[in-house]
């Protein structure tokens, strides 16, 4: 069997580059709103009418299917909407290497890392559930699907509600997380992934939907989660000081934190709905926690108490936001050994 290599580089600068644009229009919008005194509703807007992040630069379908990605829609008869998501088989063989470049404010993180299957010291099974961020799709996890799938694992790669090629408003992580469930449940009941054990991968917002479901599942054997997103409203008031230096002093705090409030309403959940740390310490489930000094959105410091017997925080220096759902070196490291333990 020839060897399967996947070598890639990517350079997303400026949050995926085409946040550019996303950028002047908020400009815009905002600008008229302080003439008007509307921003909070105008904010809301903003987070709620946002579309995910182009990937056509990073990545074509020709390509994703050559990796052997499979695109299917699950429709969720208690919702009346259908969400998109890959699944893959576990790869026998091969090589990934790739080193991919994320720019978020004025900071710029590289992560380089290379795999090759023959020398890894364990084998896996079972399956993961990767789920990504706000603004971004399932297209943005193939990565570190392409990396589970090496050590092993069925992956399976949903876009969460109002995002990428799913439909319904966003749902902010909350009501993502019972659609979610159900994928899980039809695919095990039509023997499409493995019932057991099945981890789940969340990263910034997909962190919250990862520890929603655990609390409606037994199945579970544990949670990893890159920069998970903080309460929702400082999560948009950390993003826009980042992102949006000049409008966020010409804001009041107090401003952004309503929009994310109307945002939620519109779609009514509640701001304690948003507040992952609860889940975390009153579950049993095993979690492996990446942060980072560097990433102002979801800083390490906010996550470094919650070290528990069952919850493991690990610090990665010099990382932005959008740079934590890239898995490296370290990440592998502490990786491998979580997953030994929890055998």
């Amino acid at each position: 069997m020839a060897l399967l290599i996947f070598e890639f580089t990517h350079k997303l600068t400026d949050h995926l580059n085409s946040i550019k644009m996303k950028r002047i229009k908020l400009f815009l919008t905002i600008s008229s709103c302080i003439l008007i005194s509307s921003c909070a509703f105008n904010i809301s807007e903003y987070i709620a009418s946002s579309k995910s992040l182009s990937y056509n630069h990073i990545i074509s379908n020709e390509q994703i299917k050559s990796w052997g990605f499979n695109k299917n829609n699950y429709c969720d008869k208690q919702r009346n909407l259908c969400i998109s998501y890959f699944h893959a088989a576990p790869l026998k063989g091969g090589r990934l290497k790739y080193s991919i470049e994320t720019g978020s404010g004025n900071q710029t993180s590289q992560v380089d890392f290379s795999i090759d299957k023959e020398k890894l010291k364990n084998s896996y099974s079972g399956t993961i559930v990767l789920l990504h961020g706000f603004r971004i799709s399932k297209e943005f996890m193939l990565n570190s699907a392409l990396y589970f799938r090496l050590l092993g694992f069925q992956v399976v790669i949903p876009d969460l509600l109002g995002h990428g090629e799913s439909e319904g408003h966003k749902e902010y992580g909350v009501g993502d997380s019972e659609v979610i469930n159900r994928l899980m449940d039809d695919l095990i009941h039509k023997d499409i992934i493995e019932s057991k054990p099945i981890y789940l991968l969340g990263n910034s917002m997909g962190s919250l939907t990862a520890a929603r479901i655990t609390q409606s599942r037994q199945d579970i054997c544990g949670l990893i989660l890159q920069a998970p997103m903080l309460k929702f409203d400082q999560a948009v008031y950390n993003y826009a000081k980042e992102n949006f230096p000049l409008l966020s002093k010409a804001l009041s705090e107090e401003e952004i934190r309503k929009g994310a409030l109307i945002a939620l309403e519109g779609v009514n959940i509640g701001l304690l709905e948003t507040q992952i740390e609860p889940l975390l310490t009153k579950s049993s489930v095993p979690v492996l926690l990446f942060a980072s000094n560097t990433d102002s959105i979801s800083p390490y410091d906010h996550f470094r108490t919650l070290n528990q017997d069952h919850i493991e925080v690990v610090l990665l220096k010099d990382r932005n936001h959008p740079g934590m759902a890239v898995i490296g070196e370290i990440e592998h490291s502490a990786l491998q050994d979580w997953l030994i333990q929890g055998r």
